[in-house]
């Protein structure tokens, strides 16, 4: 189980997260669902891109095609089920420890 903290002055939260949940998450996010509008995003900024030309928008547009081609190609499926697969062998292990200036931090953990 994957076991997230968050802790400000006022409030704690601990969300636990099920390996279950990640695998329905990966399933989403292959999914037609998520799939479709991340392409009608990249036409639309492809179009915005034509009319000027500014960093911010190639290097978004680039980020949003590393995404689309993860996601279409035939060999994430198995390769994030093995990768899940692999998180379930190595309990404890702190995946990120954050600490902001303003006293709130983020653990999150296996």
């Amino acid at each position: 189980m994957l076991i997230v903290k968050i802790k400000n002055k006022k409030h704690s939260f601990t969300i636990p997260v099920p390996y279950a949940a990640l695998h329905m998450g990966s399933s989403i996010m292959r999914s037609s669902l998520v799939k479709r509008p991340l392409k009608d995003l990249l036409n639309k900024q492809e179009e915005d891109a034509a009319r000027k030309h500014d960093w911010e928008s190639e290097s978004s547009r680039f980020g949003i095609q590393l995404v689309l081609m993860i996601l279409e190609h035939p060999s994430t499926k198995p390769v994030v089920r093995q990768l899940i697969k692999e998180l379930k062998q190595c309990k404890g292990t702190v995946l990120a420890d954050i600490k902001a200036q303003d006293g709130t931090s983020v653990l999150i953990k296996l």
